[in-house]
């Protein structure tokens, strides 16, 4: 109805996969980002591609990349998550379930060009699943993810330094699954940089 959310701008962007839910799912975190007065947006296109997009909060006109990262989209579960950090690179994990890192960032601040795919801190990096990243009030970020499976997960928290550029491990069972189950979370970090999960 007009007039309800007047603050609300809807814009077109590009054609993207809708044969599942898997640009949609409920539990993904972040699809679309904004810092800085520019907005960011990633999905999958109809061949499984990642498509990165950004554009001014005041114009409605979007810069998009096809990019060379694909994901299995026949599997809902592998969504894209996306930040950026406190000067300014994008962060993307994609194609997770139960599967290995896929990991990259921006070669520079505010591009949509991406690295190689790399590390993060190199432990419980076979099996991941619901990637989350935050940003903190000091510009580095949180990543969650459930190391293990179905049944036999972890919650697993990174944490990413701005200054050096690197992640080191801040929680390698925040809930333990004991062998035996896993947690499905939700969370959010608010403007004074506490995590309420």
């Amino acid at each position: 109805q007009k007039g309800i959310l007047p603050h609300i701008k809807e814009t077109g962007v590009g054609e993207a996969w809708s044969g599942n839910s898997i640009n949609t799912v409920v539990f993904r975190k972040n699809s679309l980002t904004s810092f800085n007065g520019t907005q960011y947006i990633s999905y999958y296109d109809a061949e499984g591609f990642v498509i990165l997009g950004k554009r001014l909060l005041d114009r409605s006109d979007w810069e998009l990349k096809k990019t060379r990262f694909r994901g299995n989209i026949a599997d809902a579960h592998n969504s894209i998550s996306i930040v950026l950090d406190g000067e300014g690179y994008l962060h993307m994990a994609w194609d997770h379930h139960g599967t290995k890192l896929r990991y990259c960032r921006s070669v520079r601040p505010y591009s949509l060009e991406l690295s190689d795919e790399m590390p993060m801190t190199g432990r419980n990096e076979a099996k991941l699943s619901y990637p989350e990243f935050y940003r903190m009030p000091d510009g580095g970020l949180l990543f969650l993810y459930r190391d293990g499976g179905s049944g036999n997960g972890n919650l697993v928290i990174n944490k990413y330094n701005t200054k050096t550029k690197t992640w080191s491990r801040l929680q390698d069972n925040l809930i333990d699954g004991e062998g035996s189950r896993n947690a499905y979370w939700q969370a959010c970090v608010d403007s004074k940089g506490a995590i309420h999960l």
